[in-house]
């Protein structure tokens, strides 16, 4: 399983699985964050507490090239992004079918996006089938 080692590595995980998130589909801060083993460097517990919010910084330095809009909070709600308002996420979600109830909230049951496990697992992001839970719980930790 791959593991970041810095931040800019954790960032580019980041962004390869936002780009991987499909046309009128959302994941999480959250969510993007729990496929993303602890940095080498941090304590898995602290990196518990703050993951989703990592995701959220390396999410306000990305690149044009980066599908922003499609990353959502728990609550289903937009955020505001440095430079865009939450209205041009919504506007550019809505443009790809997506639907807010009248609270502003997107039904995340029906537009989470869920990475399938062949896709986690040639990213790295999940460990092999046939590997001993054990040692995969020994290689996040290191």
């Amino acid at each position: 399983m791959r593991n970041p080692k810095d931040r800019s590595a954790f960032n580019d995980l980041v962004y390869e699985i936002v780009k991987a998130i499909p046309r009128g589909k959302v994941m999480t801060y959250g969510g993007i964050a729990a496929l993303i083993p602890h940095p080498i460097s941090v304590d898995p517990l602290a990196y518990s507490r703050v993951r989703a919010r990592w995701v959220g910084y390396a999410m306000a330095d990305c690149g044009e090239d980066v599908p922003w809009h499609r990353v959502i909070n728990a609550k289903g709600q937009v955020s505001n992004r440095p430079g865009h308002g939450p209205h041009v996420q919504r506007r550019y979600l809505e443009e790809e079918g997506v639907v807010f109830n009248a609270k502003g909230r997107i039904d995340l049951e029906t537009y989470r996006w869920d990475p399938p496990t062949d896709w986690l697992l040639a990213r790295g992001l999940l460990p092999p089938p046939d590997e001993d839970p054990s040692i995969t719980i020994q290689k996040r930790l290191l």
